[in-house]
């Protein structure tokens, strides 16, 4: 190991953290990542510098290394950090708690099989699919959350009984849609996952039922841990039935 070596690998991580990096045939990020899945001395001292940092090195794949922050780590990403658009004040609960619940919808949804999460693949998701997925399977989440000691099945029951309160659309004055409606985190959940890299839009894919999301690994292994969730189990069921 020389300093030549870590400054490579910590360059390495700091392309695997941009959303917007790419290894691009004849890039620099190209090239490291060719040397991380080759030599094994240099991926060892990637390693290295990525548990320092708090981060768990996934698996090197056409749009990059992935990587993911800890829990405890600097790099950790929560609701609150994540570029979501929650606002402040007598909302804010409302929003952490629906976005939560459609970012699950969105895995249920695009990979009802856990193991299609450990799959690569790139399925495709429309606000209007996801929408009526959502609606048709909102009481099984709500009835899988019932009395449930798990925190995060917990405040995603919460946020079920939330989704349930609110209206399908709310048209804005001026066009558009105002907060506070289905419709509205639907795509403000899509479009956040189009600007952090975990997903991309396709237009050549649309069609009558609206506009075509397409997912990628990001999103895949970002996400893996919520098949856990009793609440994904249930709209997972949901989404398998609907595919029968």
């Amino acid at each position: 190991m020389n300093l030549a070596d870590v400054t490579s690998a910590a360059l390495l991580i700091r392309f695997a953290l941009g959303p917007k990096e790419r290894p691009t045939t004849g890039s620099p990020y190209r090239a490291l990542l060719d040397r991380y899945v080759t030599d094994t001395g240099f991926a060892e001292i990637v390693s290295r510098v990525a548990d320092g940092l708090g981060l768990d090195l996934r698996q090197p794949t056409p749009l990059g290394l992935l990587v993911s922050g800890r829990g405890d780590g600097p790099f950790a990403v929560t609701l609150e950090n994540s570029g979501l658009p929650i606002r402040t004040g007598q909302n804010r609960l409302q929003d952490r708690r629906c976005f939560g619940l459609v970012l699950v919808a969105v895995a249920a949804f695009a990979y009802p099989n856990g193991e299609a999460l450990i799959e690569t693949g790139s399925p495709t998701v429309r606000p209007v699919d996801l929408e009526r997925f959502l609606d048709r399977n909102i009481g099984a989440v709500v009835e899988a959350a019932a009395g449930v000691e798990d925190e995060l099945d917990g405040q995603l029951g919460e946020a079920a009984r939330m989704w349930q309160d609110l209206p399908e659309v709310l048209p804005a004055q001026h066009g558009g849609l105002k907060r506070d409606c289905r419709r509205d985190y639907v795509l403000r959940t899509l479009e956040f996952l189009v600007t952090t890299g975990r997903a991309r839009r396709e237009p050549s894919l649309d069609d009558e039922r609206g506009k075509a999301y397409m997912l990628n690994d990001r999103f895949r292994v970002g996400l893996a841990e919520t098949t856990e969730s009793l609440v994904f189990a249930a709209l997972a069921r949901g989404s398998e039935q609907e595919s029968d």
